[in-house]
């Protein structure tokens, strides 16, 4: 059997949310300054119990990443040479290559579109010093010593292979949907693409901040990974299977293909039951991550400002159930 789809929020979550939202002018306010808090203090995440107080805290890691990557010189002119080498590479094509136009518009078009084309190579190209760099603000950040997760260059490759197609699968049956159903049917698409994309530069960032613990190995480290509950969407696709036995042929058809989903998504199995367990931290973290991606002149900054909020988000969630047993909770601001 497999199991049911799990509820985005309890119940007593759900109840205490809507008491929040009766007094909108005071709960806007308080999120505010809690927000603010959790931007400059590096701090453990609120109870479970507080709903809202863990949505403001996922929401503030991409700005606290961004502050303390700012305070520290030493970390911020380490984090940026993949940036900077991109960037002298595309500006030495801007040179070479410029748009047609004004002098200066033309080189600056050309080099923001070299830029974006190549944006996802030092991903692949530079994920040992990025997986070096997680290690280090592990350290840095007071989390202990670790070691870095480093991957052979062709293990990133196929990765990075795995995740792209992943990604179109999730969004191919919805690129016709403005053609079918007109008008909403855009709106549509673009709220599920755009949720989907998200989750996977989630899921990245995730990916990003994963390290070695002392003592332990990176072959047991993926094999505890891979142990994880499968993804979400991969039940999701087993629950309609089985709703819709009673066709002939599209139950078999859609276990095989949740088994092929599951397959090239065993790498990320870890990051995204982290995700279903800690979802309204994790929507935070999404909702902020959106907007820092929405500002401009942010490119060449935001993979370390992800980094550095990551690091310090999984260095509190990784054990956080274990941790609470042990230890009491901490207060939000008041």
């Amino acid at each position: 059997m497999v199991p049911s789809m799990p509820a985005l929020l309890p119940p007593e979550d759900v109840e205490k949310l809507r008491v929040l939202a009766r007094d909108p002018r005071g709960t806007v306010q308080k999120a505010v300054k809690h927000l603010r808090h959790y931007s400059r203090v590096m701090t453990p995440p609120p109870p479970p119990g507080q709903p809202l107080e863990r949505v403001l805290y996922g929401m503030a890691q991409p700005l606290l990443g961004a502050r303390v990557l700012l305070r520290d010189t030493d970390l911020l002119v380490e984090s940026l040479k993949p940036a900077l080498l991109l960037g002298a590479v595309c500006a030495l094509i801007a040179v070479v290559d410029p748009v047609d136009g004004p002098f200066w518009l033309g080189r600056a078009k050309r080099f923001y579109l070299t830029f974006a084309i190549l944006a996802p190579l030092p991903s692949v190209l530079f994920a040992k010093f990025y997986a070096r760099l997680a290690a280090l603000v592990r350290w840095r950040l007071g989390f202990g010593a670790c070691g870095p997760r480093e991957y052979p260059l062709g293990t990133s490759i196929r990765r990075a292979v795995e995740q792209a197609l992943i990604v179109f699968i999730g969004v191919a049956p919805f690129i016709l949907l403005p053609e079918v159903i007109p008008f909403v049917g855009k709106i549509i698409a673009s709220a599920i693409i755009g949720a989907w994309g998200l989750h996977w530069v989630v899921v990245d960032a995730f990916d990003d901040a994963r390290v070695l613990h002392p003592g332990e190995s990176l072959r047991a480290a993926e094999a505890e990974d891979r142990n994880a509950p499968s993804p979400w969407y991969v039940r999701l696709f087993d629950l309609a299977a089985e709703k819709l036995d009673f066709l002939p042929i599209v139950p078999r058809v859609l276990h095989r293909f949740s088994r092929f989903c599951d397959k090239i998504s065993l790498a990320w199995r870890g990051e995204i039951a982290l995700m279903e367990g800690h979802p309204l931290v994790s929507l935070g973290f999404a909702l902020s991550t959106a907007a820092l991606l929405a500002i401009p002149g942010l490119n060449l900054l935001f993979r370390p400002i992800i980094i550095v909020a990551s690091s310090h988000l999984l260095g509190h969630l990784e054990g956080e159930d274990a941790l609470l047993l042990k230890e009491p909770a901490v207060s939000s601001p008041s």
